[in-house]
């Protein structure tokens, strides 16, 4: 089965506890940048992309208890947003 990627959220906009503490303990950088949309079903519970520097773009796969399973970086937010879809669609082969 597919996963499926919800919307992207700010950090700031997430209502489930559990669901910001997670993002909390796989962010590295800003909360200010950080951005998560959670994934459904499978190991991966959401993705995650975070300005890393002024022309880098974290991204990363997280577990359902906050371990990243998969991480890289692009040069624009949008980028880091493509590569953690695609890389999770990878996770599934």
């Amino acid at each position: 089965m597919a996963h499926t990627v919800t919307p992207w959220r700010s950090f700031c906009t997430l209502d489930s506890n559990n669901e910001s503490t997670y993002a909390s303990a796989c962010c590295r950088f800003s909360f200010a940048t950080l951005e998560i949309a959670s994934c459904d079903p499978g190991p991966a519970s959401f993705v995650l992309t975070e300005k890393q520097q002024v022309d880098a773009w974290r991204w990363a796969i997280c577990n359902h208890q906050g371990s990243v399973l998969n991480a890289g970086s692009e040069s624009t937010q949008t980028g880091a947003k493509r590569a953690a879809e695609d890389a999770l669609l990878l996770e599934e082969a």
